[in-house]
Formats: C-alpha cells, sequence, structure tokens
C-alpha cells in the first residue's frame, strides 16, 4: 500500500512554525516507510480548503492512504504508524465532549442536505483511504463556509458519503482541551500534540512547540 503524510503551511509566519514540527514529521515517516508531503499554496479561502488537494495527490500520484496532519503539532518519536487499522477514515471524534453536531447539521440543511449527526471530528489530524476521498469535495464555486475552517463542511461531506469512521485515540490528537478532559499529560502520554486554537499569536505558539520539543527529547520521545 502507497502511503504519505501530507501537512500544509502557507506564508512566513507559518513557516517558523513548519520549520520546528517539520523534522519530526520527516523522522515519522522515515520509521513507518511512507512519503512526506508539503501542501505550501493555497488553493481557495479559507485557505484550510486546501487541504482538499490530498484528493488530487491521491489519485495523480497513487496513494492508497494518507495521513494529515496540520502544521501546527509535535509528532513523539515513539509515535506508533496511524494508518495501521485506521479503516477508510479515522479521525478524532471531538463531538463527544464538545457537541458541535447541531451546526453541522444546520449547515447540510443550507444546502439542502439532510443528515443525523453520529460524530464529529477535529481535522488536524486524520488518516483518509482512497475509498473515502469523497469527503474531501468541496463546496459550490464561491460558496466555502467558514464554520471552523474546512472542518464542519468536511464533517458534512463525511455524512452525506456514508463514510464510515474509525475513532482515533486522543492521544494521537492530545488539543489542550483534550489534555485536560482525558487526563493526558501531553509529554508523557501524547503521541501526537496539537497547538488547536492557539495560532493567534504565532510567536508564542513558537516558544511553547520549542519548549516541549525539548520536554519530549529530555524523556526520549
Amino acid at each position: 500500500m502507497k502511503q504519505a503524510l501530507v501537512t500544509q503551511c502557507f506564508g512566513d509566519d507559518w513557516n517558523k512554525i513548519i520549520g520546528l514540527t517539520r523534522p519530526r514529521m520527516e523522522d515519522y515517516c522515515k520509521r513507518h516507510g511512507c512519503d512526506f508531503i508539503l501542501i505550501d499554496k493555497p488553493l481557495t479561502h479559507p485557505i484550510q480548503y486546501s487541504k482538499s488537494a490530498i484528493g488530487n495527490i491521491m489519485a495523480t500520484k497513487g496513494y492508497d492512504q494518507v495521513t494529515f496532519v496540520d502544521a501546527d503539532v509535535l509528532i513523539a518519536a515513539d509515535c506508533p504508524k496511524l494508518s495501521d487499522d485506521a479503516g477508510v477514515f479515522c479521525a478524532f471524534d471531538e463531538g463527544a465532549y464538545l457537541d458541535r453536531k447541531p451546526e453541522m447539521a444546520k449547515l447540510a440543511g443550507t444546502f439542502g442536505g439532510m443528515i443525523e449527526p453520529k460524530f464529529y471530528v477535529n481535522t488536524g489530524v486524520f488518516v483518509i483511504h482512497s475509498k473515502a476521498v469523497g469527503i474531501l469535495s468541496m463546496p459550490p464555486i464561491g460558496l466555502h463556509p467558514n464554520h471552523f475552517a474546512e472542518q464542519t463542511w468536511l464533517n458534512v461531506m463525511a455524512h452525506l458519503w456514508n463514510i464510515p469512521l474509525t475513532d482515533l485515540d486522543p492521544s494521537f490528537n492530545c488539543m489542550t482541551s483534550v489534555e485536560s478532559h482525558f487526563g493526558l499529560d501531553r509529554h508523557k502520554d501524547a503521541m501526537i500534540i496539537h497547538y488547536a486554537g492557539q495560532s493567534n499569536d504565532l510567536t508564542k505558539l513558537a516558544d511553547q512547540i520549542k519548549s516541549d520539543d525539548a520536554k519530549l527529547a529530555e524523556l526520549g520521545r
């Protein structure tokens, strides 16, 4: 099975962040035999919708499975291969503790779709098989809902395409809110630390990433 890890990063400020996180992403790829791909040119706005290019990457380069991670993640050195036992679509269901399902159903209705939400995943870390590529379908031209960027739209697509979810353990998408809710210690327990919601101050974020990276290295992770 041909596999890749994909991330995306746009602009000089974010390039400083990916400069801190990319080495661990590339190490992950070397350990687990997958290619590293960086999407560095935005396709549309909100720019997060650019991850829809994953579908084109899979089709043109022959990848059977892609693991996507946001630029603002640190992957621990002992992180196992996410794509093992991932099914066709694997992501962390943050809707299990933050109920965003009503807004998802509302968005689907706005575009003429009727869904009964079963999950609401965070799209900062996910694994997708080519069989589930329909979830990367774009909205109508010129209409790009900005409810948590592309995240709510992708969740809607997963339901409309009837894609089954393999739930990702929160340790593989350890956001600040997840860390406290599940009693995780990001340095000792997290396989992937995700700095979701911290992009309003990228200088502060860079300092946090440097500190956590050093702490992981100290622990041999």
